[in-house]
């Protein structure tokens, strides 16, 4: 009976691990939260799909609508609990974009199951994505919060 037991609980264990550890395909979806940029500290909506070889994060303004794409990301890499992502974040047309890192993650919920998906992106000027800054002059941490609506951009040719 205790074998019974034990093995049941490794099972459980493994489980609740490997659900943990999120796939570059979980990306998919709306996500929401707080941006810190110098310009503004606002809500940040983007619904993000497959688009070309990567993916595209469409803007979500407060009526609801879709307005355009703003995040362009490879297809990611896996890390040890996160996938690592890199591409641009532009804001505003005409601006000069941030080159981005973006992971996904799944926060652990108490007894070590998978718990809420986040998204952390932050993002730096100047063409090269510098990673051992002490700051960042764009930062957004996103809850998944639904599917995406938006639609990936068509190319035209």
């Amino acid at each position: 009976m205790l074998k019974v037991i034990l093995s049941g609980l490794c099972v459980l264990a493994a489980t609740a691990s490997l659900n943990a550890t999120p796939t570059a395909a979980d990306i998919a979806g709306r996500w929401q939260g707080d941006s810190w940029a110098p310009e503004k500290n606002a809500p940040l909506v983007l619904d993000i799909v497959a688009c070309g070889r990567g993916w595209c994060g469409i803007r979500v303004d407060a009526s609801d609508k879709c307005a355009g794409t703003t995040l362009k990301i490879d297809t990611g890499e896996p890390q040890a609990d996160t996938v690592q992502f890199k591409g641009t974040l532009e804001l505003a047309p005409g601006t000069e974009p941030y080159v981005v890192q973006t992971s996904l993650y799944r926060e652990v919920a108490d007894g070590g199951a998978a718990g809420l998906a986040r998204l952390h992106i932050i993002g730096d000027t100047g063409g090269s994505f510098r990673g051992f800054r002490r700051s960042f002059p764009f930062e957004a941490q996103l809850d998944r919060v639904g599917d995406a609506v938006c639609q990936a951009p068509h190319p035209v040719s």
